[in-house]
């Protein structure tokens, strides 16, 4: 398949020294976050990041998403190199669901007027279609017409999933990026929100990158996995062979660890 998503020996550091400590000649070591990585994601395609807190999972997709800037390498879209300088049509193009949608919805605004923000503000359809678009968006994610006129205090945490999902979606985005999207709900609602990504990604052939230390949900969802530890990948493959006979110790430990979902709650 044709890579959508190119990570060439991306490398990330935090703690550069200050001009203060320059001055004063303290050693400062920054922190590697991201140590030479390079993947690929197919254009259309599931790939899971797995990895325990600290591995740099989420920090080489921040760094995709251009909210940090690598220190070495680099990250091409479509086949062109990406600056910390985005264009609208590139920031549009890749979109996050983050793990606690709470903390990013608005809380003084209701779910249509988020939603019709975005379509308002992006210019996705014209204004005569805004209604009639946000109304298409809470279809698409299941949710009730009737929540569209809700605050976040309202919903639940799946439904506030789903709004952000749908949020994520409005902007037509051909790759979305869910970083640990299921950790803060209960298993049951777990579920359903693994459903729906599924389900979207037949529906909208959206390319999907899964940063998460949930084996069940990579393993569910994923065509292909990668796995992190320290900043580096350690292994990767198709999900099934992966999990399967994993060839690095540090794989296996995970394997070893990780609670295992009953399958109909799976289904």
């Amino acid at each position: 398949m044709t890579p959508l998503l190119e990570i060439d020996h991306v490398t990330v550091r935090f703690g550069r020294p200050s001009l203060l400590d320059r001055a004063l000649r303290r050693d400062v070591s920054p922190l590697v976050a991201v140590d030479d990585v390079s993947l690929t994601v197919p254009a259309g395609g599931a790939v899971g990041i797995v990895g325990e807190s600290g591995s740099g999972k989420s920090t080489l997709m921040r760094a995709v998403l251009g909210l940090h800037a690598p220190d070495a390498g680099e990250i091409r879209f479509r086949g062109a190199v990406l600056t910390p300088r985005r264009d609208l049509a590139t920031r549009r193009a890749m979109q996050m669901v983050f793990q606690d949608p709470g903390t990013t919805l608005n809380p003084a605004h209701t779910v249509g007027a988020t939603l019709a923000e975005l379509l308002h503000v992006h210019r996705v359809v014209p204004a005569a279609q805004v209604d009639r678009r946000v109304g298409e968006l809470l279809d698409l994610v299941h949710l009730s017409s009737s929540l569209r006129d809700a605050r976040p205090a309202r919903l639940s945490g799946g439904q506030k999933q789903r709004v952000a999902i749908a949020r994520a979606l409005a902007l037509e985005p051909e790759l979305i990026v869910a970083d640990e999207a299921t950790s803060a709900l209960d298993v049951v609602v777990q579920a359903s929100v693994l459903d729906l990504l599924a389900e979207l990604r037949s529906t909208t052939e959206v390319t999907l990158v899964c940063i998460s230390h949930d084996l069940d949900l990579v393993r569910y969802l994923c065509d292909s996995a990668v796995v992190m530890r320290r900043g580096r990948v350690v292994e990767e493959g198709p999900v099934g062979s992966l999990l399967a006979s994993p060839a690095d110790p540090y794989t296996a430990e995970l394997i070893a660890a990780a609670p295992t979902l009953r399958a109909q709650e799976l289904g």
